[in-house]
């Protein structure tokens, strides 16, 4: 797998006419820096023009917006290369969990204020606000006893229940534990506690709660791309979608509303079935567009350090029996692997311990052996945790390392959940992108919104920030997370962009400014190379345009 080359120093496409927007006098991003007294020219949804400002004068006609940036950071649109837009977008409309201190009053207020919803659904609480065993449902019971109650964790892997919820569902002392979930239940009773691990369990009550109609869904996918165009994002990959998800972005489509191009995983879960690949095929011609694309297959082999459910090496520090357990057996997920790769499908995992990380490498390794070299761009995301062996193995398989970098410093959860549940050693092995990249990784990057720690955010801003100063942005943490593993700004830019787009197969259109691409753009207030890398997040995104079409535009610009 070879990485995009970078852009051309100055370049022009022909046009039959005057530009339709002129971007002159920014500092554009090329070749891993910025270079002043640019312009950027767009003639429908193409790049017409990049280079000096002194060969933008014929592309100005009389009905061309012109706007001088007076020296403002010209990128290309940024892409965000695993998050659930969908999820998240309804949980922006949903109860949202932000004050540990103040989780059942948040939940009260919000019932109190929807009493014709028939249950309340949310998330955002902490795992860290409670002890191993996870919230409980009698906290939920005071504040709202008579409806259900399910609210998701931080990171999506748990859902916190009420009594109400838990009947509703079935779920007694005597329910057995799901295939790859838990029910969390009191050490006295073994009565259910209240919180459900990983979605195995999460659906035994998901499923029976009332769903959202397409009318909520289509305002939840309309607010996440209002905060998508603000963070200067202009192409997500929704890593985890069925068929009523691709109808909504369809629908956006049909609408003229999809202000951004949307590729997507398809779940393929251990217990729907045998082939995936029918079900892809089957999809891909009613939901493949203009901004609209069905690429991926996506695989969960595991789930999170903070549920005790990422499968490692290793048993975990504080359960020494217990080492966590992949979602799928081997031998059928490295099948389906081999099958998928064999007719060029691209294949999406979510993988956090080691052991699952290598489990993952196995498969493409088993793919690689039995249909040979295939340039399928498989991802792994997330990687919380790699073995220092997997690393080359990478680069040798030509798998792509698809991380958060939101998530790499030290937080309340690292100190409360990570550290005493992996030990010191491995807990100071988590997130090492920079080891990643110099043993030939080829890397993207990406938010996990709504999922992440005491910290959710999925603008690319502030996951570069941290990325470069692996700092957290609102705790106060002066030490810094592993030091060595600090990424240079161009680097996380890169992955951002270029990296991105090869990894979606559209790096001839996108992921850099040069002419005849895709008219991807976004200007932010200052030149990031000319600030202190602590406040890289603090930069303004002004303006961000998709293939042409504005998507965001600050008032002030």
């Amino acid at each position: 797998m070879s990485a995009p080359t970078g852009n051309k120093p100055a370049s022009a496409s022909r046009s039959a006419g005057p530009a339709d927007l002129v971007l002159h006098n920014g500092a554009v991003y090329t070749f891993g820096m910025t270079v002043g007294g640019w312009t950027v020219a767009v003639c429908k949804d193409r790049i017409a023009y990049i280079g000096p400002d002194a060969g933008a004068r014929d592309w100005i006609g009389s009905r061309t917006e012109a706007i001088n940036l007076g020296g403002k950071m010209v990128l290309p649109g940024f892409h965000d290369s695993h998050l659930h837009p969908l999820l998240g977008g309804l949980g922006l409309l949903e109860c949202r969990l932000t004050d540990p201190s103040a989780y059942p009053a948040q939940v009260r207020a919000y019932a109190d204020a929807h009493p014709d919803c028939a249950a309340v659904r949310g998330g955002g609480w902490l795992h860290g606000g409670f002890d191993e065993h996870g919230p409980r449902r009698e906290l939920l019971d005071a504040v709202v006893p008579d409806r259900p109650v399910a609210l998701k964790a931080c990171d999506v892997h748990s859902l916190w229940c009420n009594s109400k919820a838990l009947e509703m569902a079935g779920i007694r002392a005597e329910t057995p534990d799901p295939p790859g979930g838990r029910i969390e239940r009191d050490p006295q009773t073994g009565q259910p506690s209240g919180t459900l691990r990983e979605w195995s369990a999460m659906r035994l009550v998901d499923d029976r709660l009332p769903k959202a109609g397409q009318a909520e869904r289509l305002a939840g996918a309309r607010a996440f791309q209002e905060l998508a165009a603000r963070a200067g994002l202009v192409a997500v990959h929704d890593a985890m979608v069925k068929r009523e998800d691709l109808e909504i972005y369809a629908e956006l489509e049909r609408r003229g509303e999809l202000l951004l191009r949307v590729s997507t995983s398809l779940l393929c879960e251990p217990d729907q079935g045998p082939d995936p690949l029918a079900e892809l095929r089957a999809l891909q011609p009613r939901y493949c567009s203009r901004r609209l694309a069905l690429r991926a297959v996506k695989f969960f082999l595991d789930g999170v350090v903070e549920a005790h459910t990422a499968f490692l090496l290793e048993p975990y520090s504080d359960r020494p029996a217990w080492r966590g357990e992949p979602l799928w057996e081997s031998g059928p997920y490295e099948r389906l692997v081999s099958a998928l790769d064999r007719e060029g499908v691209q294949v999406h995992v979510h993988a956090i311990g080691d052991a699952s990380v290598r489990m993952a490498l196995d498969a493409f390794q088993h793919a690689r052996a039995a249909n040979g070299p295939r340039d399928t761009r498989h991802q792994i995301a997330h990687l919380d945790l790699v073995a220092p062996d997997d690393l080359p193995r990478f680069k040798q398989l030509a798998v792509v390392a698809n991380v958060q970098p939101a998530w790499f410093y030290e937080d309340a959860g690292f100190r409360k959940n990570s550290l005493p549940f992996l030990g010191p050693d491995r807990a100071h092995q988590l997130y090492k992108l920079q080891s990643l990249i110099g043993a030939g990784a080829f890397v993207t990057c990406s938010s996990d919104w709504p999922a992440g720690g005491e910290f959710i955010t999925l603008s690319p801003l502030e996951a570069i920030r941290i990325g470069v100063t692996r700092l957290g942005i609102a705790d106060g943490v002066k030490e810094v997370f592993l030091p060595a593993e600090r990424v240079a700004l161009w680097t996380l830019l890169d992955c951002y962009t270029a990296n991105a787009a090869f990894v979606e197969f559209l790096y001839e259109a996108a992921g850099s400014l040069e002419a005849g691409r895709l008219a991807d753009i976004v200007v932010l207030d200052r030149n990031l190379f000319e600030v202190p890398a602590e406040e890289i997040h603090t930069a303004k995104v002004q303006l961000t345009v998709c293939e042409g079409r504005i998507a965001f535009r600050d008032p002030a610009l």
